[in-house]
């Protein structure tokens, strides 16, 4: 159990390394499906809901995802050592990590989703 943690542990400080440009995809991805969404209420199209716009915009972070692990490989090769000392392989860091940065990213565009939800159905 305490070997679990300290790869987690591990991961997390990996993680550290590139979560912002990650949070800047993902609040990018979940501003343009919120105006979007918005857009298309205004124009009283049909609206689906939020969930229309997560297939594009996930190819969009996955594509970014794949250029910040070449960053890393190409920039940051050096720090991998670090993490093979502690027993973790280079495909299980970036596995754990990138899974991670998904579940922040589908978070995010659940809250997005609700927040749309609810300031439609609210008064005013």
């Amino acid at each position: 159990m305490i070997k679990l943690l300290k790869h987690f542990r591990a991961i997390l400080i990996f993680y550290r390394g590139f979560w912002l440009p990650a949070a800047v995809v993902t609040l990018f991805c979940c501003l343009v499906a919120r105006n979007a969404s918005v857009a298309q209420i205004r124009e009283h199209k049909e609206f689906y809901g939020i969930i229309m716009f997560i297939g594009p915009l996930f190819w969009i972070k996955t594509i970014t995802n794949v250029l910040m692990l070449l960053y890393i490989i190409q920039f940051k090769a050096h720090e991998i050592y670090f993490y093979a000392n502690l027993g973790i392989r280079k495909m299980e860091l970036w596995i754990i990590a990138f899974l991670l940065d998904y579940i922040v990213f589908f978070t995010a565009f659940y809250l997005t989703g609700l927040s749309l939800k609810l300031t439609l159905i609210s008064p005013g």
